[in-house]
């Protein structure tokens, strides 16, 4: 759980975290609490929100844990009604939830896995945007935060799912946000870069012997201890969607950017 000594900035506000079960996810919803938000925890997985719910309650904190698969619009909708329900208000949505599977070539994968995939990153974070905008709008105020890769730059053998849904993402996150200019609404995504999490745990198992398939740099990053904390990324997710981003707007942030890697580190000490 996050220090109890760090400034509630976000006082009074309602965050919407997807994946907010573990990794990533987790240590953000926990760190926004401790900056006095209240939580709408979402993952497929009941047991491990609850959990993280529960962590953050006592704490002090408020939280919520409503399972769901991000893919599916009607059990959107069904989180939403949720959040409403119990906050009243949705300041914050913090599209997290990822799935980094089907890793193989385009020749040897699964058409409903590649699909699903796109369905998860992708359509995912639509299907959040889409419910909570409108809300944000007749606030006039909102910050949306989509997580995004490295790899949507492309030119990963055995991840165009992955690199394809993740470029899409950055695209709706810029369009996005001009579309949504001058309301008071923010969006912006963020690169974490690579953290250390089940994710990259699975990806370190995979086995390509026989394929094209290369994942050596992952493997050196985590035997050279290069991976990032997922509690670095939460500070960064916490600048974005705090005071400090106040000013950003359809930008998508890196963690590989020293100079406002450190400026994070600066304000959230």
């Amino acid at each position: 759980m996050a220090e109890k000594s760090i400034s509630r900035k976000l006082q009074g506000q309602v965050a919407l975290v997807t994946g907010g079960g573990r990794g990533i996810g987790a240590a953000a919803a926990e760190l926004l609490a401790a900056a006095g938000a209240s939580l709408v925890l979402v993952a497929r997985s009941e047991e491990e929100i609850d959990a993280v719910a529960k962590r953050i309650r006592k704490a002090g904190g408020k939280a919520i844990a409503v399972t769901c698969d991000v893919s599916d619009f009607a059990q959107i909708e069904e989180v939403v009604e949720a959040a409403l329900t119990e906050y009243d208000r949705i300041d914050i949505l913090v599209n997290n939830a990822a799935l980094v599977w089907p890793v193989e070539e385009v020749a040897d994968s699964d058409p409903d896995e590649w699909a699903y995939n796109i369905h998860v990153n992708l359509v995912g974070p639509y299907n959040l945007a889409r419910h909570v905008v409108p809300l944000m709008l007749v606030q006039g105020y909102g910050r949306i935060l989509n997580i995004t890769s490295g790899a949507a730059k492309g030119g990963f053998v055995g991840m165009s799912a992955y690199s394809a849904a993740k470029a899409g993402l950055d695209a709706f996150t810029r369009t996005l946000a001009t579309e949504v200019a001058d309301t008071g609404v923010m969006v912006n995504g963020l690169n974490p870069g690579m953290v250390e999490t089940e994710m990259q745990a699975d990806l370190r198992s995979v086995d390509t012997d026989g394929t094209k398939i290369d994942l050596t740099q992952f493997h050196t990053a985590y035997e050279g201890g290069k991976l990032g904390s997922a509690t670095a990324t939460a500070k960064q997710i916490y600048w974005l969607v705090g005071p400090w981003g106040r000013q950003e707007t359809g930008k998508i942030f890196s963690a590989g950017d020293a100079e406002w890697r450190a400026r994070v580190e600066n304000d959230i000490a």
